[in-house]
């Protein structure tokens, strides 16, 4: 009787201790949500914010483009103007839609007749698009009803405590997908490193903008190899812009 009574007494304590552990788990999830948007200017600033003008030099080679990369950005619906140069030093603007991949090409003023290269290049630009995007506006990835995201720890570097976030977010707002770690200032709830578990590239963020509409997002990236540090010359939301800019070169 005695045995079957402490086999009881046992089994609701680690009954309770799971329950304690999932509720404080959630509780950490949440914190740590609350925080990441807070450190950005919070979820509500992020949401009513449309238009988004932002340069991007660095991040490899892309085969595409050189140098430096500028795109006017419609988050509601879509459009995007890109300005760049080719890497057969041809300037070249594709205006199109980053949900749809459609649009029209202009090479040194010239638009492309070719329909099949047009979307080519598209193809190409949207790509790019995804990839200089991601970083920047990489504290909004816990956006949408397609990601998933873990508080694993903490983990001390150098003498820099963070707490250790695991995402994945299969489609963002800018239509590229995430995976990786996210190193947060518990404190701040600003990222301080992401750790790419597509590229294992790990990069530590050194520089922070105002960058209007009361938000504040990450404008540089350093990495050990210093060939895919990246940087947001221009990083402004806007208030509107003119309809032209995305059907007129």
């Amino acid at each position: 009787m005695m045995h079957n009574f402490t086999k009881i007494k046992l089994n609701l304590f680690f009954v309770l201790l799971g329950g304690i552990a999932t509720a404080f788990g959630q509780g950490s999830q949440t914190n740590i949500a609350s925080k990441l948007w807070e450190a950005i200017g919070g979820k509500e600033n992020w949401q009513n914010a449309r238009y988004f003008m932002f340069s991007c030099i660095g991040g490899g080679n892309p085969a595409f483009t050189q140098g430096e990369r500028i795109y006017l950005w419609d988050k509601q619906e879509g459009y995007c103007r890109f300005e760049g140069i080719t890497a057969d030093d041809e300037s070249v603007i594709a205006l199109f839609n980053v949900k749809t991949n459609d649009g029209s090409v202009y090479i040194n003023g010239e638009k492309l007749a070719n329909p099949k290269t047009s979307a080519d290049v598209i193809k190409e630009v949207s790509a790019e698009f995804k990839r200089d995007a991601y970083l920047l506006f990489l504290p909004t990835a816990l956006e949408g009803d397609r990601v998933s995201f873990t508080v694993t720890g903490e983990k001390l570097i150098g003498s820099q405590r963070f707490t250790v976030v695991d995402i994945k977010n299969h489609k963002s707002s800018f239509e590229a997908a995430i995976d990786g770690q996210l190193y947060v200032d518990a404190q701040t709830g600003q990222i301080q490193q992401w750790l790419s578990h597509q590229s294992q590239n790990r990069f530590t963020i050194s520089g922070f903008k105002d960058i209007g509409g009361g938000l504040v997002l990450p404008t540089r990236f350093t990495t050990d190899d210093t060939t895919k540090n990246v940087t947001y010359p221009i990083a402004a939301a806007l208030v509107n812009i003119e309809a032209q800019k995305f059907n007129t070169p």
